[in-house]
């Protein structure tokens, strides 16, 4: 059986300097989150004879393209891939003894108009949709857009940059917000949780280097109630959604925001309440790492504990190579019945 290999490629202003890279390589880390995160890679080598630090040093603003590449990793002979993305450097950490260099890099560029501009704006009629394309193509970036669409009669952008604005948007309409690739990507979070599992892990296999679980109840509701005046028409719409699953008891999330009808008013009722108790069970797993997972996955836990077992979508992801290559995964339940 041929040995397992794993090697990131580099490539730094559109040259390939993976040959280079290698010889001094201590480690790096690639973290992909699935929402409100910028997704980052860090690259660390050896220094000894001040290459890193002198003529080989990094631009900040740089970009890098960087994939991981496995051989004989699945079977002998197979060699497979996976894109971590495109980042751009943002910092440069250089220490000794011993003599090492650190290179940190986001997905999220300073150079964006997304980033560090405080705006003020304000729309009328429009959508969700409408607004993030015009951010996105203002930043050179894609939009991709996964959800429902949420219209407006008004909204103001007044002294946030275009990713807090857009940030705050999917939030409210519950929605998930990420930029990777040179995508900036709204989706809902409910629609991924609903696809089949990529994978089951289970508790004896021996990929698993450590496990830990935490089940909770603080800060979950049983139901969610928006309700709300309009200042002109004065007309209130109300709803209070409970899902099937709901204990018999519990408390119940208020939320006064803007909606319209009382299908907005179930839509955002819904939206709040998974947001809410999303996070009552969740787990963290280190175990050698797989191509195949990216964060909005969802894998299967099984023979972990009855109140354990279940469908889970990664919600973050952190690749790392040292020893030995490796993934550190945060999951939580997927929320059924709602």
């Amino acid at each position: 059986m041929k040995a397992r290999r794993a090697k990131l490629q580099v490539i730094y202003d559109n040259h390939d300097i993976t040959a280079d890279l290698h010889p001094h390589l201590i480690s790096w880390t690639h973290t992909d989150n699935l929402s409100g995160q910028a997704d980052d890679l860090q690259i660390t080598v050896e220094d000894k004879e001040r290459k890193w630090s002198g003529p080989w040093m990094p631009e900040e603003g740089a970009v890098l393209r960087a994939k991981v590449i496995r051989e004989n990793w699945e079977q002998d002979g197979k060699t497979d891939y996976l894109s971590l993305g495109q980042f751009e450097i943002d910092g440069i950490e250089i220490s000794f003894p011993p003599s090492a260099v650190t290179i940190k890099a986001i997905s999220v560029p300073e150079s964006s108009s997304l980033r560090g501009e405080p705006k003020n704006r304000a729309w009328e009629k429009t959508k969700l949709s409408v607004i993030a394309g015009d951010k996105a193509k203002k930043s050179g970036l894609k939009l991709f857009f996964d959800a429902e669409d949420v219209e407006y009669d008004r909204i103001e952008q007044t002294e946030e940059t275009d990713l807090v604005f857009l940030m705050r948007l999917c939030n409210d309409a519950g929605l998930c917000l990420k930029i990777t690739d040179k995508q900036l990507v709204i989706f809902d979070e409910e629609k991924y949780e609903s696809r089949p599992a990529i994978d089951t892990i289970k508790r004896d296999a021996p990929s698993i280097k450590s496990f830990r679980t935490r089940l909770t109840t603080q800060g979950a509701y049983r139901a969610c109630r928006v309700e709300y005046q309009s200042p002109k028409k004065k007309k209130k719409v109300s709803y209070t959604y409970t899902p099937p699953s709901a204990p018999k008891t519990g408390r119940t999330l208020y939320v006064n925001q803007r909606v319209t009808s009382i299908g907005e008013a179930q839509r955002l009722a819904r939206k709040k309440l998974r947001e809410a108790n999303k996070d009552t069970s969740v787990a963290s797993v280190v175990m050698i790492a797989n191509n195949v997972y990216v964060a909005g996955h969802t894998v299967n836990l099984k023979d972990f504990g009855q109140r354990i077992d279940g469908k889970y979508i990664i919600t973050q992801i952190t690749r790392s190579q040292g020893s030995g290559y490796e993934m550190a995964m945060e999951l939580r339940r997927c929320l059924e019945g709602y």
